[in-house]
């Protein structure tokens, strides 16, 4: 192997590694804090049982669903702005047309079975009897 093959090979690997650090090193950085959080929610809640408290139920995330309607908009108009070009200047290649457009089209079916699915949650929750919730034991 030649010294400059040697060197060659070598600057590409730095030049690899150089690219791909940061996508890794954020991801590693994300799941150390959620593991931090996660871990100190837990201890939090295990010290509230050791005193004999009743720790607060885990809220329930109210997902915003909004974006799927608005990103499959965008995509969905992208898809057919390219369909549309590709037919105008009589090209033959409709694939990224068809890729972006289904795709919106897809985040939009998300986005109207989702809607309905909470829609039915709401109505089950309103027609279902719920008894109040049990006293708590006296505190020592």
């Amino acid at each position: 192997m030649t010294p400059s093959a040697f060197l060659d090979s070598a600057t590409g690997i730095v030049v690899v590694t150089l690219i791909f650090a940061p996508a890794i090193l954020a991801i590693i950085a994300i799941l150390a804090i959620v593991l931090a959080v996660v871990s100190r929610r837990h201890k939090e809640r295990m010290k509230m049982i050791e005193q004999g408290m009743v720790p607060p139920p885990p809220r329930q995330q109210k997902g915003n669903y909004y974006g799927l309607l608005i990103t499959g908009a965008i995509l969905f108009a992208f898809g057919l702005a390219l369909f549309a070009g590709e037919m105008a200047g009589q090209g033959r290649d409709y694939t990224g047309g068809f890729i972006f457009g289904f795709i919106g089209l897809a985040m939009l079916a998300c986005f109207a079975i989702i809607r309905v699915a909470r829609k039915n949650e709401q109505t089950e929750r309103t027609n279902e009897y719920q008894p109040p919730p049990a006293p708590l034991p006296p505190q020592p």
